[in-house]
């Protein structure tokens, strides 16, 4: 048995949880009237990706490309809440990053290097 359809659901497995929960804390926090313009970074992010994300069998390298922005989008947004709360935690965004970094770096393996 070939391994990529493993490691195709796990990354994108990854890739949608991390967006699914950043999702929820932003549509959490507007709930709660916590109206800012990083919460809609992160919602406007996570749809970006969810887009890239369904645009996988279109057209890889749009998705790619649709992934690194939407991403971006979330880590910018949340780093806006964070100085807008007065609650900057720099390792908590550092770890944040980290994880982005290592599901991008997944999907550009399964994207391009298992073709």
């Amino acid at each position: 048995m070939s391994l990529y359809p493993i490691f195709s659901i796990i990354t994108v497995f990854l890739a949608l949880t991390f967006v699914l929960i950043h999702l929820v804390a932003a549509l959490s926090a507007i709930l709660n009237g916590k109206k800012s313009l990083g919460t809609g970074f992160i919602i406007a992010g996570a749809i970006v990706s969810i887009l890239a994300l369904l645009l996988v069998m279109v057209n890889r390298s749009l998705a790619f490309y649709l992934w690194l922005f939407g991403s971006s989008i979330i880590c910018g947004g949340a780093i806006l809440n964070g100085q807008n709360n007065k609650n900057f935690n720099k390792s908590h965004h550092l770890i944040r990053f980290v994880i982005d970094m290592l599901i991008t770096i997944l999907l550009y393996v399964w994207l391009f290097l298992f073709q």
